[in-house]
């Protein structure tokens, strides 16, 4: 009996080790945006995004950016192919691009170069299990700290940007452009059907 039950023993570790976590296909993540290196008053508070979303679904992406009825960018990714589509609707205007690989190329070699280190600290954080990052800068204004979550199906939804090299979606996390930076902070995650016509 026991020479029976030694071959399934042994399996045991195999068959556990291969069950892994599943992911979360689709979804929608809301983030706060503030501005740690400025001072927004006046016009510029009126203009600059207090907010951010992004739907996801599988490996495609839409980033929403807006500010009332100001303005609202779209920005349509899919990591398969590496594929970037931007979207703005300016009041009355509407501007639609495709980059082509030679612009994808060229974006994520425009990002600002960070050093980042997976460190052992995980949290939960807007009912994502994140882990934490340490991220140096070379520059004056430095950025904060960053959280991923591997929990979703998106496998490195910042592979356009600054952190390229970090694995899951970005939960908190710094933006730097053109000498601005924001901080990004997910509030609120909700797992929902998104269908194909969101993107």
């Amino acid at each position: 009996m026991m020479k029976k039950l030694f071959p399934l023993i042994f399996a045991l570790p195999i068959l556990f080790g291969s069950c892994g976590k599943s992911k979360i296909p689709e979804g929608e993540i809301t983030y706060d945006i503030t501005y740690p290196y400025m001072e927004v008053t006046g016009l510029m508070s009126a203009i600059l995004p207090k907010e951010m979303t992004i739907t996801f679904k599988g490996t495609k992406m839409k980033t929403t950016i807006s500010r009332g009825h100001i303005f609202e960018t779209n920005v349509i990714t899919d990591e398969a192919d590496e594929s970037i589509e931007m979207r703005l609707d300016f009041g009355d205007k509407k501007y639609y691009c495709v980059l082509t690989k030679e612009e994808v190329a060229e974006l994520k070699n425009s990002q600002p170069e960070y050093t980042i280190n997976k460190t052992e600290d995980q949290d939960s954080l807007s009912g994502m299990w994140c882990t934490k990052y340490k991220v140096e800068g070379s520059g004056e204004n430095q950025p904060d700290d960053a959280w991923f979550t591997d929990d979703l199906s998106v496998e490195k939804g910042a592979w356009f940007s600054a952190y390229h090299s970090v694995s899951g979606m970005p939960v908190i996390y710094d933006v730097e452009r053109y000498g601005l930076m924001m901080h990004v902070v997910a509030n609120n995650f909700i797992q929902r059907e998104v269908k194909e016509d969101e993107f």
